[in-house]
């Protein structure tokens, strides 16, 4: 966690209010952040569908990069009596285009 008032936390904050690529990126930055939104265009999902998914992914990783993803209203979580069931919500579904782009893009060595 950085101090409040560091200079890395104050470029950040002023670089989330500017710039909207910058707060964009913010949300879908982690390393499993990207394979759970992609899942999440073609289906639903259920927590034991990412393990499965994403077998060397830790429980606390993706219980947090689930959570985060909840929190910045990109995916939504309903909760069952046998499992947590997630979809993308309308915020989400916008990143659509971009998640593709970003999948077709390569880098030329």
């Amino acid at each position: 966690m950085r101090k409040e008032n560091s200079t890395n936390t104050i470029n950040e904050k002023a670089l989330q209010q500017y710039c909207n690529a910058f707060k964009t990126l913010s949300l879908i930055t982690g390393r499993w952040k990207l394979s759970i939104l992609f899942k999440l265009l073609k289906t639903t999902a259920s927590y034991s569908d990412f393990k499965h998914l994403l077998p060397q992914v830790s429980d606390r990783t993706l219980s947090k990069q689930l959570n985060d993803l909840v929190r910045d209203g990109l995916i939504l979580k309903n909760k069952t009596k046998i499992s947590s069931i997630y979809t993308l919500t309308a915020k989400g579904q916008k990143l659509e285009k971009i998640l593709v782009d970003l999948s077709e893009f390569q880098v030329q060595d």
